[in-house]
């Protein structure tokens, strides 16, 4: 005749599992829990501009700078023009800026960004082909290569 079966030592006689049986899912569970306060304890730590990649800042000073001209906001295309730009010849007037842009808004609709490319980082200097397009005319693409720099640590979009 076979003999029985010995009981696991994780299972008493009478059949029910003891609490080491769960011992694996506990210590996973743990490891899991640690690793999710030390990501949310680093995100609270340091501030989402600080955790941006280069390529990423640069992508937000060239969507900064078309939002600027869809709002018509002076200050903000002030702000994210570089210091050559700003201060070179040809730069808009708050009244011309404000002007220009509300028609251009009216008659085009908004400016639409559908893609960044050829992103390229080298220092203190980006290049990129930034795709854009007016909303009301979405079949008439255009392609502008982008100068962007670092500026007291912003990024700005500088065309000189």
């Amino acid at each position: 005749m076979a003999k029985p079966p010995t009981p696991s030592p994780q299972v008493p006689e009478d059949g029910t599992p003891s609490w080491k049986a769960a011992m694996p899912f506990i210590i996973a569970a743990a490891v899991v829990a640690v690793v999710v306060i030390g990501v949310l304890i680093s995100n609270a730590i340091r501030p989402a501009e600080e955790r941006m990649s280069d390529d990423a800042k640069v992508q937000h000073a060239i969507n900064n700078y078309y939002t600027a001209r869809n709002e018509a906001d002076f200050d903000k295309f002030v702000a994210t023009n570089c210091a050559a730009v700003r201060t070179g010849q040809g730069f808009p007037t708050r009244e011309a800026f404000v002007t220009d842009n509300t028609k251009s808004m009216d008659e085009n609709g908004q400016i639409k960004i559908p893609e960044i490319t050829d992103l390229a980082v080298d220092g203190d200097r980006a290049s990129a082909r930034v795709h854009w397009h007016f909303e009301n005319s979405e079949g008439n693409k255009n392609v502008v290569a982008t100068t962007v720099v670092r500026e007291d640590g912003e990024w700005k979009v500088c065309t000189s």
